[in-house]
C-alpha cells in the first residue's frame, strides 16, 4: 500500500481550466501562454480579485490523499478526472449518487475513493462541504437539484425589514460580544454559536460575483436544474448572501464597519476575502435586484437581532448567572441564616465572658498597695 497526493500541486494552466469550466471565461492566448495580457475582455484579468477562493481550491485538492492497494484504482489522480466530474455535475443534475458514481467511475475504484471524489467536485463547483455530515451525504443521494433545494429551503420573514439597520456588526460586536468567523461552507454562512459567541461568515465574495455574472442575462424563469447546468447557484441566494455581508453586516457605506473589515481581511487575524471591500453594482445586478427579501438566511438574521436584543451570558457573565439561579439563591439564603446565628451565638458567649469578668472583678477587687 502507497499513500500518494495526487493533487498535491496545481499549475496556473490548471487554474485557468478550472475557471474556463466553472465560470466560461474567456482567456486570452496571451494569458494561456502565461504572457502579458492584451485582450480587453480577457477573464483572466479577474484572477487577482479570487486569489482567495483559488487558495481554498488549492488547499482542498492538495488534502486528497489515496491508499493505493495493487490493482486498485484511485477516485482521482489528476485534475483532468477533477474537472470531468465537475462537467458530469453540471450536465447531468438529475442523476442520483448512485447514478452519477455509476456513469463515472467504471474502473471500479473503492466507493469511499469515489465518494471523496465526487465531494470534493460538489465543492468547489458550488462551496458545499458534502463530507462534514451525513446528513448532507444522504441529500445528494438523490441528485443535485433535489440536493440544493433541501439545503437552502426557502422561508418568509417580514421582519426582517425592520431589523437590519441594527444588524450591523460593530453593533453586534460591541453589544453582543459577537465575533467572527470566516467560512468556506455556504451552508455555514450567518450561523451564530451561542457557547462561543461566534457568528461564520462566507467571506468568498469574488466567487459569489463570478456566480452573478454567469446568471445575469439570463432568464429569471431558470429552473434549479437549468442552472446547474450553467454551473450557477440559484442567483436570489447568492445576491441575498453578497447583500448579508456588504449590506447588512458589514455595510460597506458605514466608516466604523469597513474598519472592522479591513482588520477582519488582515492575513495576521481572520484572513477574509479582501474582494469582501469591494462594493459592485452594476456589473454583476440588475436594476430590479437592487431590494431583495431574505428567504434563504432570514432565521439566522432573526438569530442575530435576538442575540443582539438579549445577549447569552458568557464568561463571568455566566458563572454569575449560573449562580443567580433560584436554587444557589437559596443556598446563598440559609448559609447567610446559618452565618448570622453563628454571629449572633459568638456575640452571646463574648458578651457573657465580659459579663463573667466584670463579676469576678466586683466580687475580688485588687486592693490597691499602700505606700510606706
Amino acid at each position: 500500500m502507497t499513500l500518494e497526493y495526487p493533487l498535491e500541486t496545481v499549475t496556473t494552466p490548471q487554474l485557468q481550466a478550472l475557471a474556463t469550466i466553472l465560470w466560461s471565461w474567456f482567456i486570452c492566448t496571451d494569458c494561456l501562454a502565461e504572457t502579458l495580457c492584451k485582450t480587453p475582455n480577457c477573464s483572466w484579468s479577474r484572477s487577482t480579485t479570487l486569489s482567495r477562493y483559488f487558495e481554498f481550491f488549492k488547499i482542498s485538492t492538495s488534502g486528497y490523499k489515496c491508499n493505493i492497494v495493487a490493482g486498485q484504482s484511485p477516485g482521482l489522480s489528476s485534475y483532468s478526472d477533477l474537472f470531468r466530474i465537475i462537467e458530469q455535475l453540471k450536465s447531468s443534475p438529475e442523476l442520483s449518487k448512485a447514478e452519477l458514481l455509476e456513469k463515472l467511475f467504471t474502473d471500479r475504484p473503492t466507493r469511499p475513493y469515489q465518494e471523496r471524489a465526487l465531494n470534493l467536485a460538489v465543492q468547489v463547483l458550488v462551496m458545499i462541504n458534502c463530507s462534514v455530515s451525513r446528513q448532507s451525504s444522504v441529500l445528494l443521494e438523490y441528485g443535485n437539484e433535489h440536493f440544493l433545494n433541501d439545503v437552502f429551503p426557502k422561508t418568509s420573514h417580514p421582519s426582517i425589514d425592520k431589523i437590519k439597520s441594527e444588524l450591523l456588526a460593530t453593533k453586534l460586536k460591541k453589544n453582543a460580544r459577537l465575533l467572527f468567523q470566516p467560512t468556506d461552507d455556504l451552508r455555514n454562512h450567518l450561523r451564530l454559536d451561542r457557547k462561543s459567541g461566534v457568528v461564520e461568515i462566507f467571506h468568498h465574495t469574488a466567487f459569489l460575483k463570478e456566480q452573478l455574472r454567469l446568471t445575469k442575462e439570463q432568464p429569471q424563469s431558470l429552473s434549479v436544474s437549468d442552472l446547474i447546468r450553467i454551473g450557477a447557484l440559484p442567483r436570489g441566494l447568492v445576491i441575498e448572501v453578497l447583500d448579508s455581508i456588504q449590506k447588512v453586516i458589514f455595510d460597506v457605506a458605514d466608516v466604523k464597519s469597513r474598519e472592522l473589515l479591513l482588520s477582519l481581511t488582515s492575513t495576521s487575524t481572520c484572513n477574509f476575502d479582501p474582494d469582501i471591500l469591494r462594493y459592485e453594482s452594476a456589473s454583476i445586478r440588475n436594476a430590479e435586484e437592487q431590494d431583495i427579501q431574505y428567504q434563504y438566511f432570514g432565521a439566522r438574521l432573526v438569530d442575530l437581532h435576538q442575540e443582539l436584543m438579549n445577549p447569552t451570558p458568557r464568561g463571568f457573565e455566566k458563572w454569575f448567572e449560573r449562580k443567580s439561579s433560584p436554587r444557589f439563591v437559596m443556598m446563598a439564603t440559609i448559609a447567610g441564616v446559618l452565618f448570622a446565628i453563628f454571629l449572633g451565638l459568638l456575640s452571646l458567649a463574648l458578651g457573657s465572658f465580659q459579663a463573667y469578668v466584670g463579676y469576678m472583678a466586683w466580687k475580688h477587687p485588687v486592693q490597691a498597695q499602700s505606700s510606706s
